[in-house]
């Protein structure tokens, strides 16, 4: 009788959504192929390329096939960013953001060009090229990088079998605080690339002036901001209780109160059991991730677990616990 073990159904149900990722992130290179092909018998030498706010009518013209290859080129190198992080995103769960933003990117930058090259072939010359209801297809973008996103792991709760409970022991009416900064190289590395996708973006946006660009230099930049907020993040454990704060924009993140807690362990934290890096929300709890390693586990007596990645784990779970220990009867 042939078996199956259960890690190998598990390694056969990633990778089936790994090669739907794949076929998802191939979307807008094949795309912007087959808007060439189908429309290049309407296109001539010339094509619209800039309309300036609501205008109807475009302000600004393009050579058709050369600007198709500067777009194809940029949507090309983007596929393959995003299928760099598909391979990697067993070994880095956060490699699934670059996925996902690369995929973004470049189903905008595709439409940068296909989407005024329908225009221009639907209208009797460029100067009169309308692109009314195709700026919709914008969306789908957005709706392709979030499928990526989706389908790439994040998955079961988190274990803490081997979990440790150090104790601080804190006299009555003493004072005790333990502060320290996370910083993840890998988080930076990612937020570097997101970065350089952002001003690459920026820059060919104030060159070509196309409007689907300017879109995709705004959520570049929001993602940016977004991505400032998680790298690097000061961890506090005193009186208040527990917070996580980001040290570039002093945006907390995370707050537990003191009275909330009912045990801080010591344990591994590993991206995979809570949904990946970065600052993540799902069914095994609040995380933030900077890295497959040490770090704590914070259990609420509302439910609901909270991990966060630091070296030396022991020390604020520690504090936490021996702070807990000195509320009052009631509050614990």
């Amino acid at each position: 009788m042939n078996t199956m073990s259960g890690g190998s159904v598990r390694s056969g149900y990633w990778a089936v959504r790994e090669v739907g990722a794949g076929i998802l992130a191939v979307l807008p290179p094949a795309g912007l192929a087959a808007a060439a092909i189908t429309l290049a018998p309407h296109l001539g030498s010339k094509m619209a390329s800039h309309w300036s706010g609501g205008s109807a009518r475009p302000d600004g013209f393009a050579s058709t096939w050369g600007s198709f290859w500067v777009y194809t080129s940029i949507t090309v190198v983007l596929f393959v960013v995003a299928v760099i992080g598909i391979v990697l995103v067993r070994r880095a769960a956060w490699s699934r953001v670059w996925a996902a933003i690369a995929t973004v990117v470049g189903g905008l930058t595709a439409f940068a060009w296909a989407g005024p090259a329908w225009a221009t072939a639907a209208a009797d010359r460029p100067e009169d090229a309308v692109l009314g209801f195709k700026l919709l297809l914008l969306i789908g973008a957005v709706v392709v990088g979030a499928g990526i996103y989706l389908l790439l792991p994040a998955a079961p709760a988190p274990s803490t079998r081997q979990a440790v409970r150090p104790h601080l022991p804190v006299a009555d009416g003493e004072r005790v605080a333990w502060s320290g900064v996370i910083i993840s190289r890998s988080l930076e590395s990612a937020i570097g690339l997101l970065a350089a996708i952002f001003l690459g973006t920026l820059v060919l946006a104030l060159v070509t002036r196309q409007g689907g660009t300017w879109t995709a230099v705004i959520v570049l930049f929001l993602a940016t901001l977004s991505a400032l907020l998680i790298a690097p993040v000061r961890l506090t454990v005193d009186q208040r209780g527990i917070r996580l704060v980001s040290v570039l924009l002093r945006v907390p993140l995370i707050r537990v109160k003191l009275a909330n807690i009912d045990t801080v362990t010591a344990d591994t934290i590993n991206p995979a059991s809570w949904g990946g890096w970065g600052y993540r929300v799902g069914p095994a709890g609040i995380a933030y991730v900077a890295r497959r390693g040490p770090g704590i586990v914070i259990t609420r007596r509302t439910g609901g677990a909270i991990a966060i990645t630091v070296d030396h784990p022991e020390q604020p779970a520690a504090a936490a616990n021996g702070l807990i220990s000195t509320l009052p009867a009631p509050r614990r």
